[in-house]
């Protein structure tokens, strides 16, 4: 990994010395390396190719997958970060920065490697024969990969697999198949050259291209192919990490699960998601999951909340599935050196060392508006609430995953808006839910599919002393329900659910409806006075008849908190638009470039 890294820094100098900030895909990158003496050696295309790395780095304070994560139900932008409530409110249009931010990096990223395809062979005389090809196998699946996104957002999109030449180069829209067609092509080539797995953190292998010639094969209903490149990484050898949570670290990051992740530098590429999602004991808390998400984690009798009779709803956050305490920071548990609590009455919690309770410190987590003045009931000390509690995380939650919580403590001596732990953007953990859901759609149920399914689960459980509840049934209704709400809670902030509710058809369900967040004084009325559960859906939707709400307020009350109106147009919000200025571009040349419906 040091030495990708001190690539990268190397690389990112160079590309820094040029803009990439035209508007207009068919510009000719003056991000990539491209005179006449260039890609000559075997180091100038190591340069070139991290220039490709880079583009899927493209957002500065905020990594992609969990800008996408928040653009749908599972979570909540306070601040619209990234302008993701933009989506989630209905209010998306041609001229966002969000709808031209994933365009135009990830066609520089696509002219980047159509730049390092097409002059590569001036090096391959000085260069390792084998490292030539895997150079070549890396551009095809990042290539690969840019596309696969722009599809799934956009839908059908101009589709250039040769280095451009001119800025007046016409670009139609190609049909999405044709697209997905040369992708499966790219990815089996490249597949054909790469190592089984990566070299080094960071990098491309040939399970990466299999696992994502699966997604895209799954994403496009071709099952049967989904299922077997899935099952070529299934019998690769790979393993599951061991422990959930931790893979989500600064360290675990690197276990052998990670197929692909963004790597980041300090000094040179950074990314403050930690302070995005972080609580207020060092971060902003503005990413957030929704109550909606809580309450898709079963019990840990594998049922859905509101079918197990032993369900608690005043104390909601007990007896459930492990993946949601590794995934979420909950009231009263301990995280960020913390207690973690949101009551309004607290302001002051414990601080934590070691596990041990160390001493009460002011808690800004506390949804208290400025100026409340209480007396600790523990300590006696008077404690003020500042600015910094309005609203907090609005949801009273936060996200582990990612979030590094030795940078927000100040264990690592950095600010946590300027985090260098990486981002896992492919892991094998999805292989196995592809193969699994691919064989189910085909209906072709066997004990393979039960095994995907059960290796998964049963690492959720893995060293908390509980049995996992095992999946039994072949029912193929059954499971599709499983397998979509394995999905949901197992790959959650990892950057997979806006596609997800777009390929099943249910966005129109779940993102037309309130954004609720937790009461922030508990659950002691909903759950304990009123005995209220959620209803769970077919679909894993969460709603909440009879149960009291309000819009967000100042000081929090017992009631579930009313976050946001989200509105979702079925006949127009299943694809973004075409960024405005590629229309412009294309008129300009005489192109037609037809806006997706409705925009």
């Amino acid at each position: 990994m040091k030495r990708i890294k001190k690539l990268c820094a190397f690389c990112l100098l160079v590309i820094a010395m040029a803009s990439c900030a035209d508007e207009v895909l068919n510009l000719k990158d003056p991000g990539t390396p491209n005179s006449s003496s260039f890609f000559s050696t075997e180091a100038e295309l190591e340069v070139a190719l991290v220039g490709v790395y880079e583009s899927l780095n493209y957002v500065n304070a905020t990594p992609f997958p969990q800008v996408l994560d928040h653009a749908t139900d599972l979570g909540f932008s306070r601040g619209n970060v990234a302008e993701t409530a933009t989506v989630t409110t209905g209010g998306l249009t041609s001229t966002n920065n969000l709808v031209r931010g994933f365009w135009n990096s990830f066609y520089a990223g696509i002219q980047r490697a159509n730049s390092l395809l097409a002059n590569m062979e001036r090096a391959e005389d000085n260069s390792a024969p084998v490292r030539f090809e895997e150079i070549r196998g890396e551009a095809l699946f990042l290539r690969s990969m840019f596309y696969s996104y722009l599809i799934e957002l956009y839908g059908d999109v101009p589709f250039h697999n040769e280095m451009t030449v001119s800025s007046q180069d016409p670009l139609p829209r190609m049909p999405k198949a044709e697209i997905v067609a040369n992708l499966l092509s790219d990815l089996n080539d490249a597949a054909k050259v790469l190592p089984l797995n990566p070299a080094e953190s960071g990098r491309a292998s040939a399970n990466a291209a299999n696992t994502l010639a699966a997604r895209i094969a799954l994403y496009n209903g071709n099952y049967a192919l989904a299922a077997q490149k899935a099952k070529l990484v299934m019998d690769s050898g790979i393993t599951l990490a061991n422990d959930y949570e931790s893979l989500f670290s600064a360290n675990g990051i690197n276990d052998s699960e990670a197929l692909l992740s963004l790597q980041y530098v300090t000094g040179t590429k950074v990314h403050g998601l930690a302070v995005r999602q972080g609580s207020r004991f060092g971060g902003w808390c503005q990413f957030v999951p929704t109550q909606q998400t809580i309450d898709t984690y079963e019990t840990i009798n594998g049922l859905p909340i509101d079918e197990d009779p032993s369900f608690d709803p005043a104390h909601p956050f007990e007896n459930r599935d492990p993946r949601l305490k590794a995934s979420i920071a909950v009231p009263q548990e301990v995280w960020s050196g913390h207690v973690i609590e949101t009551h309004s009455d607290s302001l002051a919690t414990w601080k934590v060392e070691n596990g041990i309770k160390t001493e009460r410190v002011y808690n800004p987590n506390s949804t208290n508006p400025a100026g409340v003045s209480i007396v600790d009931p523990i300590s006696g000390n008077r404690y003020s609430s500042g600015g910094a509690n309005r609203f907090v995380s609005f949801t009273g939650y936060f996200w582990k995953k990612f979030s590094d919580e030795p940078t927000l403590t100040g264990e690592t001596g950095i600010w946590a808006g300027v985090g260098e732990h990486p981002v896992i953007i492919m892991r094998y953990a999805e292989a196995l839910l592809t193969y699994a859901e691919a064989k189910i759609e085909a209906n072709q149920i066997d004990q393979t599919v039960l095994d995907a399914i059960n290796q998964i689960r049963e690492r959720a459980y893995r060293g908390s002393g509980i049995t996992y509840p095992a999946v039994t049934t072949t029912n193929q209704s059954e499971l599709r329900r499983i397998i979509r709400r394995e999905r949901k809670v197992e790959l959650a902030d990892e950057g997979f659910r806006l596609f997800d509710i777009r390929r099943w058809r249910i966005a129109e369900k779940v993102l037309n409806t309130i954004a609720f967040g937790s009461p922030a004084n508990g659950f002691s009325k909903i759950g304990g006075d009123l005995g209220l559960t959620p209803d769970i859906d077919q679909d894993d939707f969460a709603t909440y008849p009879g149960a009291p709400s309000q819009p967000r307020v100042e000081k929090g009350n017992l009631d579930y908190r009313e976050l946001e109106v989200r509105v979702f147009n079925a006949d127009r919000d299943y694809l973004w638009p075409i960024p405005d200025a590629e229309i412009q571009a294309a008129q300009s040349n005489g192109l037609q470039m037809p806006q997706n419906p409705n925009y």
